[in-house]
């Protein structure tokens, strides 16, 4: 399967509605592992230090909060499913639960001393084919609306649903319960095998984190082969203690201490590729943030927020680390090098301690995990080098990323949860256009004067971002929409800022000399805007009154309140404001009147349609609005005689186009001696 398939498939799983819901399910019950975790850990280092009676009870809190998990995942996912289909919530939660714990009980899935049953996959399946159901039975209007308050309709319906779909599917659970418990001895059949084969317990290994690739639990998914092998392990140890029996190797925390160090994918490992290797600030704070819940093998904030998760780059590491350090660990205890697993540890138990207490204090195992853990780094490393080939301060997968993605609020209401692949598959595109632009040539500064008729001369400069490649190729500026993609336009425009002032400076003894520049409204709403490039122009040779920054009416409309305060304190200082492409959709009155531009430049568009009268009328009206505001007019795209000729008619003399400069470099500019 090549790449582009590779991200065709993944794009179209991230974009399930069912399994988007479900991600954020599991998302949202993380709390519920993470203290029964907790607990564990806990109540297992009590019982170390001797006190066993504290140390039952928090184990049985631990015990009692886990069997909560697959109730509360109906509730939750019954509850996203209403909301999808836009059906009632009540009339998919209640029978949910009651199909649900009927089903447990009559297949046999209930805990010993408990009415709760345990299985994961039938909490997922049952909520789908309500919803599924009552969507039909809506969809039919079977459902009751009369005269009497809405309370009463609701009851009624519930109670006719909630009849209708417990004898629909649990008198189909009981018709087929031979077949599934026939299945689920099959079933039993496959741990069997991975208990004592490397092949199949690569194969569970592997199947765990590619659940866990599309943002699913693969430990709960699995829960009944981790169930067996738990079996299976106790029983070994209590042999092994007894009688000296050989322990198997593939017991339960075999694969938590060797393949899950960091987290499921061995993401120990790409937290110190993060740590040590990125040249990006976003991905080191990342890593530092993450350091400590990794070390005690939870890595949620990895996989939602770098993210791994639908992410094709780092997907693939992912997969292999684990199944590295898996076969490692195997053939170094088969041949006598560490100790065998001989008990039970938390998983939460951190790396290098972990093997030491679970190998029954075999100072190889720690030696070993560490051994693990370097390659699992040198697995990640290549792939992470991909991800971080554009340096920055912005992470390449930001935030509103993965919120789009995994957002709690979304789950109650009428919000869709939106796949995340389409955009960060556009993100690792334009990672590659950059870094390919970047190995073929250098960003450059273009310059296309703003000419004065009237005077004959260039009023002031405005500067442009090109990409000349080693053989003098120039690129125009598409790349843009590549560094907005990656969140790094603010960095592109202060460099071109920082770049230009600097380019410029042998100008600055001209009195008249300006240089016009282009912020975009998400750098000019950039913390602290005013002072970065005020410093920068202290910096400089240029006066404050010789800077000029171009905006667009787009960032009006953003945040009005922040845009006249950094408005005001650029003005303040000196530095010239002008509205640029006037006319281009955005325009208004209320804006030209609420801020006092410098300058606005009056799009080719006006221009364009010059050859009509309603054209000529319409750009006289527009020429006619911006004089009211004691504002320089400058016409863009001007190109023929004739259209010089209307704006003489029109009193305009300030014109930027292809009928007097090109863009140019810089050179071409100080040999014109073209300045008034």
């Amino acid at each position: 399967m090549n790449l582009k398939s590779l991200y065709r498939f993944i794009a179209s799983t991230s974009e399930n509605s069912y399994i988007n819901g479900l991600c954020n399910v599991f998302l949202m019950l993380l709390p519920i592992s993470l203290i029964s975790a907790f607990c564990m850990l806990l109540g297992n280092g009590l019982n170390v230090i001797g006190l066993t009676g504290l140390s039952e009870k928090i184990l049985f809190t631990s015990t009692l909060i886990w069997k909560l998990f697959p109730i509360l995942l109906v509730v939750y996912y019954s509850q996203f499913l209403a909301t999808l289909h836009k059906t009632s919530r009540t009339n998919v939660i209640t029978p949910s639960l009651l199909i649900y714990v009927i089903l447990g009980h009559e297949w046999g899935m209930l805990h010993p001393g408990t009415f709760i049953p345990t299985n994961y996959p039938l909490a997922i399946i049952i909520p789908l084919l309500v919803s599924k159901t009552t969507q039909i039975l809506e969809r039919k209007k079977l459902f009751m609306e009369s005269d009497l308050p809405n309370v009463v309709d609701q009851t009624i319906n519930l109670v006719g649903a909630c009849i209708f779909m417990v004898v629909l599917y649990a008198g189909a659970g009981f018709l087929f319960k031979g077949w599934i418990q026939s299945f689920s001895e099959f079933a039993r059949l496959i741990p069997s095998l991975n208990e004592y084969s490397l092949g199949d317990a690569l194969l569970y290994e592997l199947v765990r984190n590619l659940f866990w690739s599309i943002g699913v639990n693969g430990h709960i998914i699995l829960a009944p082969l981790k169930s067996e092998l738990y079996e299976f392990s106790l029983q070994s140890y209590e042999l092994y203690h007894s009688f000296g029996t050989e322990l198997p190797i593939l017991t339960s925390n075999f694969y938590d201490i060797y393949a899950a160090m960091g987290g499921s994918g061995n993401t120990l490992s790409l937290v110190l590729c993060m740590l040590f290797f990125t040249k990006n600030k976003g991905y080191r704070t990342l890593a530092v943030a993450t350091l400590v819940l990794s070390i005690f093998n939870i890595n949620e904030p990895i996989l939602f927020g770098l993210p791994i998760i639908f992410n094709p780059v780092l997907v693939i590491p992912f997969l292999l680390a684990p199944l590295a350090g898996l076969t490692i660990a195997y053939f170094a205890t088969s041949m006598g090098f560490v100790a065998p697993v001989s008990g039970f540890i938390s998983w939460m138990t951190p790396a290098f301690f972990s093997g030491y207490l679970a190998t029954g204090n075999d100072l190889a195992a720690p030696v070993l995990q560490l051994v693990i853990i370097l390659l699992g780094m040198l697995i990640y490393l290549p792939f992470f080098k991909q991800m971080d080939k554009v340096a920055g301060s912005n992470e390449i997968f930001t935030k509103g990323l993965s919120d789009n993605f995994f957002n709690y609020r979304d789950l109650g209401n009428n919000r869709s949860v939106m796949g995340v692949l389409p955009q960060m598959s556009a993100n690792l595109s334009a990672q590659r256009e950059i870094s390919q632009l970047q190995k073929e040539g250098d960003f450059i500064l273009y310059y296309q004067p703003q000419y004065d008729m009237s005077r004959q001369c260039v009023n002031s400069l405005e500067v442009l971002i090109r990409h000349k490649s080693y053989d003098g190729k120039i690129t125009p500026p598409w790349f843009l929409s590549s560094f907005a993609k990656l969140g790094l336009t603010s960095e592109l425009d202060l460099w071109v800022v920082k770049q230009a002032l600097n380019e410029v400076s042998s100008l600055a003894v001209n009195p008249n000399f300006k240089v016009s520049i282009n912020i975009s409204p998400d750098t000019f709403l950039v913390e602290n805007f005013a002072g970065i490039v005020t410093n920068l122009i202290e910096k400089s040779s240029l006066s404050f009154k010789q800077v000029e920054f171009e905006i667009t009416e787009d960032l009006l409309i953003q945040d009005e309140t922040r845009t006249w305060g950094v408005f005001q304190e650029l003005r303040n200082k000196g530095i010239r404001i002008a509205l640029d492409d006037f006319g281009t959709g955005y325009s208004s009155i209320g804006n030209l009147s609420r801020y006092e531009f410098d300058k606005v430049k009056i799009d080719r568009s006006l221009v364009l349609n010059l050859n009509q009268k309603n054209g000529r009328e319409m750009f006289s009206l527009t020429s006619q609005l911006v004089r009211t505001t004691g504002a320089e007019i400058v016409v863009e795209g001007v190109e023929t005689q004739e259209e010089i000729d209307f704006m003489l008619e029109q009193n305009i003399n300030l014109i930027q186009g292809f009928y007097f400069y090109k863009p140019m470099p810089f050179s071409e500019v100080v040999e014109g001696k073209m300045f008034c």
